[in-house]
């Protein structure tokens, strides 16, 4: 994440960048930090060691979570949570190359390894993925703390995160902690600078820790030279997120990295390291996977990553150096376009005649756009701190006129505004537009609307979070959560409005440029920072980026049809279906697939909705409260008493349950194949998820887990097997759960639709699979089974039976279990393991 090889480079030169700051338990300071919520979520999960092949321990991560920031808390930090909103356009190719190799390549090494091997820890941990709903578990578990506290606030950002909280802590005067070398490069403000979540280090009081107080009298206890070192634990201290057991006064140390001092180590001006960034390499280089890499033709093979930033720096310096020597006229740098020019071929590691004609230009265009990602508007204001946010009901750091959200949620009234009619039904419609925006910018900002669902409206995009399934059978995303996102798409088009579809009928894996975009910023500067003591590197040098990249696109723009004419022209034909493109696994591979986004009224007549009518047309979003209920059901096809009868907090499972096995049986009856006939569920498979909804799961406690990477899970996940079919129905449960979690945000119901995600436990559902569920429909709640298989009918499979081999031994015939369901996580994983089932 953030500019190649950074991280390691701050590691390696941390002495010389980095600065010390502790935080002690007693001080009573209060200082603001702004936390990236992905990063915090990626880093809290892997070192908590909680196990993920089963879907997810919820329960165990929402505890962890409330655990480590009411520790944040205690020495002194006023907590700020920031989340990503929708992803740019030039991010795409990244994001698929993640998730190829963090998801895709790993399920099929998962499911291409035998079950005796995939079963050890070392392999676990190596193949080791974020459970899908960890954001959920994470985002329940902070509003619990900052329920009871005044000292953590979460933020949803407009777009991509980084510039937003670098943005906030900017006008807090805060720290941005992270694992995200972008914070590095970024600047705004008053901004403190970047803390990286892995270089935290607690410590106990020496009271505590060291159990002597020998020192602090006149004699001093004599060590011998051979006597081995104490671990982190008996010293008192413990690296990371965590904090140690059964302490409250703690100190917190961290190392603070500022863009000052990076800058000031290359010898370059705070503005230059945006165009470091793009140089060396950053998650918007590369806009195709098609074409050459950039990097590639600035960098030999055998350069280190942190050998790369150095000749990226040293080269910028040297540019720079020769243009201020004033005997050397012929040097100067006439523009930033200049200096990237003259930096593109300093860096070429060919000749420049060895370069395809117009690739120069092409490698010039995407180092500023990659350049341009950095950029945060200027703050004119004067206040700072806490006061100075929230100049607007919508947006915590910019005004309404100004804040890039409410675009997104405009399209629709902008078509109304455009299109003058004197129908009363038109006019009724247009005073209904901006009621849908405020509600669901209102619903964004406080978390009830998921930044999953902000690519739809900005990008007209869509990134199902995929998991662990098998690679060989059709991807969950598609099969389960497809036909719920088709009515998503369809009231999100009629009530505020989606991008148009892409013209271009080229590779849909690459993303276009929005030019309308450019031309909204481009009178935008970015951050002029102005160093002490010196005039040069006061010079914001960035500043003309957008009017210089404006220019050479000119004769591109002043060819375009006028926006106008093509509102005009468009009057006269039949206005072309929008498109939503998914990125989902096809195969081992992530590919787009394009999805039309159907008409919200021709999919109520096509579903028998009664509620439709065209007369005095309302927008779901806007109906009564029992008449968004009545179409959740509907879609959902579970418009039953008993299920309508049930407490809230048992909707959801009942309405997942319906709706897998539903589809799974459609499936069977339209291929009519033995392997979709095995897809179905059986009752015992169905009892045995409503029990692990029901149950909330059985607590892990994160904090006995052994420290050292190669170590397992934690007490008891031994006796659980991983098994194929469990894991397969597991990623149907997850898909299902947020396909059908995003659908009741849409239609603003889910506060009667509760996700309970903080009190599942992925281990249990596999448990309670192993047995097959054996008397789990006793332990169900009254009336729940009823409500889930009332018209199902035939939906469920038969009962599979347990397979048993059979052996002799002394000339008698005994029984024992296949290998397949002896094989358990751990140590019982072994092939010795398996004459323990031996019954002699």
């Amino acid at each position: 994440m953030g500019v190649h090889g950074l991280t390691t480079y701050l590691r390696e030169n941390q002495r010389i960048l980095a600065k010390a700051i502790e935080f002690p338990s007693s001080s009573t300071d209060v200082t603001s930090i702004v936390v990236d919520g992905w990063s915090f979520i990626y880093e809290l999960y892997e070192e908590s060691k909680l196990p993920w092949v089963y879907g997810g321990e919820y329960k165990a991560f929402s505890a962890c979570v409330e655990g480590v920031v009411k520790a944040w808390m205690a020495v002194g930090l006023r907590v700020y949570f920031v989340f990503d909103g929708s992803a740019p356009e030039l991010k795409i190719p990244t994001l698929i190359s993640r998730l190829n190799h963090s998801i895709v390549e790993r399920s099929l090494l998962f499911f291409r390894t035998s079950e005796t091997s995939r079963s050890t820890h070392r392999f676990l941990h190596e193949t080791r993925m974020i459970p899908p709903l960890a954001y959920h578990a994470c985002l329940h578990a902070l509003r619990e703390v900052a329920s009871s506290a005044d000292t953590l606030e979460v933020h949803f950002a407009d777009e991509e995160g980084d510039p937003y909280a670098v943005e906030l802590a900017g006008r807090l005067g805060a720290f941005v902690v992270g694992n995200d070398s972008d914070f590095v490069i970024l600047n705004s403000g008053k901004y403190a600078g970047y803390i990286q979540l892995d270089d935290m280090l607690w410590a106990v009081p020496k009271s505590v820790g060291a159990g002597s107080g020998d020192e602090d009298g006149e004699f001093r206890t004599v060590k011998k030279a051979k006597t081995k070192k104490k671990s982190a634990a008996q010293q008192g201290t413990h690296r990371g997120l965590i904090p140690p057991e059964h302490s409250t006064d703690l100190t917190l140390s961290v190392s603070v990295y500022t863009p000052a001092a990076l800058a000031s180590h290359f010898k370059i001006p705070v503005t230059l390291l945006p165009l470091l960034g793009a140089l060396v390499g950053n998650d918007f280089s590369n806009q195709s996977s098609t074409q050459r890499n950039v990097q590639s033709l600035f960098f030999e093979r055998q350069l280190t990553l942190s050998q790369r930033i150095s000749r990226v720096g040293s080269t910028l310096n040297s540019i720079l150096s020769a243009a201020t020597q004033k005997r050397k006229a012929r040097h100067q740098v006439g523009s930033v376009m200049d200096l990237i020019d003259r930096s593109v071929h300093a860096l070429l590691i060919r000749p420049p005649s060895t370069v395809a004609s117009g690739e120069i230009d092409a490698i010039v265009d995407r180092i500023v756009n990659a350049a341009l990602q950095y950029a945060i508007d200027k703050y004119d204001g004067d206040t700072f701190g806490p006061d100075g946010l929230w100049p607007s009901k919508i947006c915590a750091l910019h005004h309404a006129e100004t804040c890039r959200l409410p675009g997104l949620f405009s399209r629709a009234l902008s078509l109304s505004t455009d299109n003058e009619t004197a129908d009363d039904n038109a006019a009724e419609h247009n005073t209904q537009l901006p009621q849908l925006r405020s509600l669901y910018i209102t619903a964004y900002r406080s978390g009830h609307l998921q930044p999953k669902l902000m690519d739809i409206l900005n990008t007209g995009t869509f990134w199902p979070r995929l998991f662990l399934e098998n690679p060989d059978a059709e991807n969950v995303a598609r099969s389960i959560g497809r036909p719920i996102r088709e009515w998503i798409f369809a009231i999100l088009e009629d009530a505020v409005g989606l991008p148009e579809a892409p013209e271009a009928t080229g590779d849909p894996e690459v993303g276009q440029v929005d030019t309308s975009q450019i031309d909204e910023e481009d009178e935008e500067e970015l951050i002029d920072v102005v160093e002490e003591d010196s005039e040069d590197d006061g010079a914001d040098l960035l500043a003309p980026l957008r009017g210089e990249l404006q220019k050479l696109r000119a004769p591109d723009e002043e060819s375009e049809t006028p926006a106008s004419v093509i509102s005009q022209s468009r009057s006269h034909l039949p206005p072309r279906p929008k498109c939503v493109m998914e990125y989902v696994r096809r195969g081992t591979r992530v590919a787009p697939e394009g999805v039309t986004v159907p008409d919200i009224s021709r999919l109520l007549v096509s579903s028998a909705f009664h509620g439709n009518s065209q007369e005095n047309w309302t927008p779901l979003p806007l109906r009564s409260a029992s008449e968004r209920m009545s179409v959740f059901l509907h879609i959902l096809h579970s418009s039953t008493v008993a299920l309508e009868e049930l407490p809230s907090e048992q909707l959801m499972c009942a309405l997942v349950l319906r709706w897998i096995v539903r589809v799974i049986h459609l499936r069977a009856i339209e291929s009519s194949s033995k392997e979709r006939e095995k897809e179905k569920w059986t009752r015992s498979e169905a009892c045995a998820f409503l029990a692990f909804y029901t149950s909330e799961g059985h607590s892990l406690n994160f904090r006995t887990m052994p420290a050292p990477a190669d170590s397992g899970p934690n007490a008891g996940s031994e006796t659980t097997p991983i098994s194929s079919r469990s894991i397969q129905l597991m990623a149907q449960v997850l898909m299902a759960i947020e396909s059908i979690h995003h659908l009741s945000q849409v239609l603003s119901v889910s506060e009667r639709v509760p996700v309970r995600v903080h009190t599942l436990s992925g281990q249990t559902f596999h448990m309670f699979l192993a047995q097959k569920g054996l008397n789990c429909r006793d332990t169900l709640p009254v009336g729940l089974w009823d409500a889930c298989t009332e018209g199902l009918g035939d939906t469920f499979a038969e009962e599979r039976p347990v397979k048993v081999k059979k052996s002799k031994i002394n000339g008698k015939s005994i029984e024992r279990t296949s290998a397949r369901k002896a094989v358990r996580v751990g140590a019982a994983g072994s092939q010795f393991g398996l004459l323990a089932d031996l019954q002699v």
